[in-house]
């Protein structure tokens, strides 16, 4: 069971602000990255009033044993929901899961961390790697095979995010496939019907994949690569902040932004990140703060910080 202090974050949501709670401890203990991610999903049941009920709800972020889910229904802790995927190629992947907490809301929706009955079960037709050693790469994404659709989480080091930051994909060998093949960053899944309560495009977190060699890794601590790749800082209690990494090793990076992030703040930071895409968050600490040459502009140094890999969702 992850054991960590909890503190309000915001998302933005189109036009809406919305405020969860997200692990606020630099020694987080978690067993698997966490995506941000919409799947649209079914969830059935009986809620806290013991009503039953079978309506759309839709994923916010996805981990390997679970989540966070949105739906119009008041949960209890404790209680069991079944949730199917409604996308037609996904319509296999269902479930039960037991709600952990309420974490917030959203327009007279409820969101709540999740996590899967069976630890065995696909709910999320997503491969997510072991967290040992994923601190060698600079870069985590959710990518998805353009031939097959099977989806991963990749971890990139400096060479392969240059190259995925130039051709926009990258081409690595897909196991359903058995050949090589493009991929590409995973999207959300959209509503075909009109969206009454759940087609908001979601405001996100993204990455995963092999282990190096020692003197590899030793080897990239040294190496720091020069980007122009879009990032997205997160603060507890205050809007998401779009940013432009200019600079990424396996240690930390530099990123610019219109806003002052005071130095030693603990924040959340994606990159690569995309609106329409799936992003993944990974927690780091200010080191460094100074003005650029360009009016209102603050160059920031960060780190990186090490989340055990251990229980959790």
């Amino acid at each position: 069971m992850l054991r960590c202090e909890l503190r309000p974050a915001r998302f933005r949501l189109g036009e809406n602000l919305i405020e969860v709670a997200t692990a606020s401890s630099p020694a987080a203990v978690r067993r698997s990255d966490r995506v941000c991610l919409t799947l649209l999903l079914e969830a059935s049941g009986r809620d806290a009033e013991g009503h039953e009920f079978a309506e759309p709800a839709r994923t916010m972020l996805i981990s390997r044993h679970g989540g966070v889910i949105v739906v119009h229904r008041a949960l209890a802790a404790g209680q069991q929901v079944h949730l199917r995927r409604t996308l037609e190629t996904e319509a296999h992947r269902a479930g039960m899961v037991r709600v952990i907490r309420n974490v917030g809301s959203q327009n007279g929706a409820q969101m709540y961390s999740v996590e899967c009955v069976d630890p065995q079960a696909d709910l999320w037709g997503v491969e997510f790697p072991a967290l040992e050693g994923s601190q060698e790469f600079v870069a985590r994404m959710l990518l998805e095979c353009t031939f097959c659709r099977s989806r991963e989480v990749v971890y990139l080091n400096e060479f392969e995010l240059g190259g995925f930051e130039k051709n926009r994909g990258t081409a690595r060998h897909c196991k359903v496939c058995d050949v090589p093949t493009i991929w590409t960053q995973a999207p959300h899944e959209v509503a075909k019907i009109d969206p009454v309560k759940f087609a908001a495009s979601v405001h996100a977190e993204s990455g995963s994949a092999s282990a190096a060699s020692l003197t590899d890794a030793e080897r990239r601590h040294s190496l720091r690569l020069q980007t122009r790749l879009t990032a997205c800082v997160r603060l507890a209690g205050s809007d998401d902040e779009l940013a432009v990494c200019e600079e990424i090793s396996a240690e930390g990076l530099c990123f610019r932004s219109k806003r002052r992030f005071e130095e030693q703040s603990r924040i959340d930071i994606a990159v690569p990140y995309a609106d329409a895409t799936a992003n993944i968050f990974v927690p780091a600490r200010v080191v460094r703060v100074e003005p650029t040459a360009s009016a209102g502009l603050f160059r920031h140094g960060v780190e990186f910080l090490k989340v055990s890999a251990q229980s959790g969702s």
